[in-house]
C-alpha cells in the first residue's frame, strides 16, 4: 500500500478524468466519505450504484485526483445545476460535488488541487466562478470552505425533484460560491 505521509504539492497532484478501471477505488473513496460523515454525526451520502458511477465516468463528470500513480480522491463536476441552485442558476459557474478522499490519504492538498483545477477550468471557459453545496447542518465543513475563500451565499431546502436522487429530497443545503478571480487561501499560501 502506498504511503501518504508527505504533503502533496501541485507538481505531484493532478486531476484527470476517472475511468471505468477506477470503479473500485471510487467506491472505496465514497465509502470512506460515508464513514467520516457518520463519525462526525453528519448527514450521510447514500451508497452510489455502479451504473450511476459509471454513467458519470462516461459523461466525463467524475474526475480523479492522483498523487504520482495513486488515486487519492474523486469529485464530480457540473456546468449547470438548476435543480439545486434554482432561480440563481445562470449558466455562469462550475459546480463541484462529492469531493471524497481515498481511505488512508490524509487529504492534505486534495481540496486545494480540486479548487485549483476548477478555477483553471473556470478561466478557460469564461465562467464567473465556482459553486458548491453541502448539508446546511454541517457547520464545520461550511467553515472549512469559507476558509478556502468560498462565501456562504444562501441556504435552500430541496423539494422532491426528478432531476435529483431521492437523498436530496427535503434536505436543506448551504450554497457556497467563489468568484473565479479570487485567490483561495491555499493559493495565497503557496505564493508566500
Amino acid at each position: 500500500m502506498a504511503s501518504f505521509r508527505r504533503r502533496p504539492t501541485h507538481a505531484n497532484v493532478r486531476v484527470e478524468p476517472a475511468t471505468p478501471a477506477d470503479l473500485s477505488a471510487i467506491r472505496a473513496a465514497y465509502a470512506d466519505g460515508r464513514a467520516t460523515q457518520r463519525q462526525q454525526g453528519s448527514a450521510v451520502w447514500p451508497e452510489f450504484t455502479d451504473p450511476a458511477i459509471l454513467s458519470e465516468v462516461e459523461a466525463g463528470r467524475l474526475l480523479r485526483v492522483v498523487d504520482g500513480d495513486t488515486l487519492v480522491g474523486v469529485f464530480s463536476v457540473a456546468y449547470e445545476d438548476a435543480a439545486i441552485w434554482g432561480e440563481h442558476e445562470r449558466d455562469e459557474h462550475i459546480y463541484l460535488h462529492r469531493i471524497a478522499r481515498a481511505a488512508g490519504y490524509g487529504g492534505r492538498g486534495l481540496v486545494d488541487a480540486v479548487v485549483a483545477w476548477a478555477r483553471a477550468q473556470c478561466r478557460a471557459l469564461g465562467r464567473a466562478g465556482l459553486r458548491m453545496d453541502t448539508w446546511a447542518s454541517n457547520a464545520a465543513l461550511i467553515t472549512y470552505y469559507q476558509r478556502l475563500g468560498f462565501s456562504l451565499v444562501g441556504r435552500r431546502r430541496i423539494a422532491a425533484d426528478p432531476r435529483l436522487p431521492a437523498h436530496y429530497h427535503g434536505i436543506e443545503l448551504a450554497l457556497l460560491e467563489l468568484p473565479c478571480g479570487v485567490q483561495t487561501a491555499g493559493e495565497q499560501q503557496r505564493r508566500v
